[in-house]
């Protein structure tokens, strides 16, 4: 999906407005012209989330719309542009161990500012509904959060979709290794709420930040 000039100008308004609170602001939007990533970064807006999704070998088993060198280069573009960028991953989908690795690697040269690790979740009638995801165990999923932390140790390691069901009763280990975990939803997906996400943290016997609510 693509937005018009019209869309991102009514975006950006209300970016503006929002700045007002000195909100720091993140947006997943798609593919952006430079001129409405211009826009968008005149009206104030931080950070951008532009996924990856997987490795470039393996990218076009899930996506045909456009490639995966499409995604880096916009990704770049909005780098020079001056945004931060949240950038990361779908563990899960039928790509080898290579392919993560090969992921991480792409995303070590990004250097993103955030670097969100989803864990697939099927959902019935769409392509990937009767994925088997029997091999994402605890350690496994792990293993992916921890080569990420050492790929890219500078960056907000982020462990997203997937959460509630791979690393239940384990969440010690898990924000071990992540700096932070999301709450209430991800899109497609319901997830654990916010209050029980922060007694999770706290049962862990971890303290906690909101960055957005």
């Amino acid at each position: 999906m693509k937005f018009t000039d019209q869309e991102i100008e009514e975006l950006a308004r209300r970016i503006r407005k929002m700045k007002e609170n000195g909100t720091h602001l993140c947006c997943s939007i798609g593919f952006l012209t430079e001129k409405q990533a211009k826009m968008l970064k005149d009206a104030g807006l931080d950070r951008i989330n532009h996924n990856l999704n997987s490795s470039r070998s393996f990218y076009h088993n899930i996506c045909t719309t456009h490639t995966f060198e499409q995604r880096v280069e916009n990704i770049h573009m909005l780098q020079r542009l001056g945004f931060e960028i949240c950038s990361g991953g779908i563990v899960g989908m039928g790509e080898s161990k290579e392919d993560i690795v090969d992921m991480l690697l792409e995303l070590r040269e990004i250097q993103p500012e955030a670097l969100p690790i989803n864990f697939l979740l099927p959902i019935k009638g769409t392509p990937l509904g009767d994925a088997d995801t029997s091999g994402l165990t605890t350690e496994y999923c792990l293993k992916v959060l921890c080569l990420a932390r050492l790929l890219v140790p500078k960056t907000d390691i982020r462990c997203a979709a997937g959460r509630e069901v791979y690393f239940k009763g384990q969440e010690k280990k898990l924000l071990s290794v992540v700096d932070s975990i999301f709450a209430s939803g991800y899109l497609t997906e319901g997830g654990q709420s916010i209050d029980g996400t922060l007694k999770t943290i706290t049962d862990a016997g971890f303290t906690y930040e909101i960055e957005s609510a």
